[in-house]
């Protein structure tokens, strides 16, 4: 017998097949290059500057053929997760570009060791480029802990009307200059400083509803009026809070994760509820040839169906 598992979509012996995982291999992106990883570190080429960072799951010998020491900046992480950067030869601009297929970012070194750009995500705007391609110009796209906006300007360049929600302020005009320096079009993107699931509920409220949403939620964070965020107790409401924003003739919802313990089956789980199709799996860091392709977080990715 056929279960249905929410919303239409697929029966339940057609979504089961769905349920392997799926894991997807970022690589050639032009602007991004993971030159190598082992011993806990990972060199990356951001536009021509190579940068040397902690990697955890990087327990691999490192090659020792590879220009380590021709790195500009190393982040030393200390024990309250934040750290230093050690910057060698010329001072380093303080923010330099690169791209990303037709996304430009800066790249600034945070306290935090990111630098404004996660290449992972590559995979994921070209994923949802191709789904809202070719749609009607009022699609609406929700994108939740939006960062420096590479999910915004992929899906606005594809034509959606973007609700780009960041808690932070000085994060959300790093996602405008980017979006800037992407020629992407003022009217396509709207930038909220808010608490995502606040927001969600007040947009129920107002009958707002999207054919596309976004979330890539951190482990730990605090919204814009002090509110704490932690992902194992809040990520189930808030998808729950996601589901009754979607339109009837929905294209997706995507999340991810760099949480440790927050696999792909997690992610799966919770989206479940959602009924549909779900694919599911690692984010991984395609390495040099011969070498190991660095995993960099889970991802699950709901569609419809038919």
């Amino acid at each position: 017998m056929h279960r249905s598992n929410g919303r239409p979509g697929l029966p339940q012996d057609v979504l089961d097949r769905y349920a392997r995982p799926m894991d997807l291999t970022v690589k050639d992106l032009g602007g991004y290059t993971l030159v190598d990883s082992g011993d806990g570190r990972k060199l990356e080429r951001f536009g021509g500057v190579l940068v040397d960072r902690p990697a955890g799951q990087a327990i691999w010998p490192s090659d020792p053929k590879a220009p380590w020491g021709e790195a500009r900046a190393a982040f030393q992480r200390g024990e309250a997760g934040t750290g230093d950067w050690q910057v060698t030869g010329k001072p380093l601009p303080g923010g330099w570009e690169t791209r990303v297929g037709a996304l430009s970012f800066e790249i600034r070194l945070t306290g935090f060791g990111n630098v404004g750009l996660f290449p992972e995500h590559a995979a994921h705007w070209k994923w949802m480029s191709e789904l809202l391609r070719g749609r009607h110009s009022e699609t609406e796209v929700l994108n939740l802990f939006a960062y420096t906006g590479g999910a915004s300007m992929a899906a606005a360049l594809a034509g959606a009307r973007v609700v780009h929600v960041d808690s932070a302020k000085a994060v959300n005009t790093w996602a405008m200059e980017n979006a800037e320096r992407t020629r992407t079009p003022e009217d396509r993107i709207r930038f909220l400083s808010d608490d995502a699931l606040k927001l969600c509920r007040r947009e129920f409220r107002r009958s707002r509803r999207y054919q596309g949403i976004v979330l890539d939620p951190p482990t730990f964070g605090r919204g814009p009026k002090g509110e704490v965020w932690k992902i194992e107790r809040d990520m189930a409401p808030l998808i729950e809070a996601c589901r009754a924003l979607l339109a009837d003739d929905a294209l997706f919802v995507l999340a991810t994760a760099h949480s440790p313990g927050v696999t792909p089956a997690v992610l799966r789980g919770l989206l479940a509820p959602l009924g549909g199709r779900i694919e599911d799996g690692e984010m991984l860091l395609a390495g040099p040839p011969g070498r190991p392709a660095l995993p960099a977080g889970a991802y699950a990715r709901w569609t419809q169906g038919s």
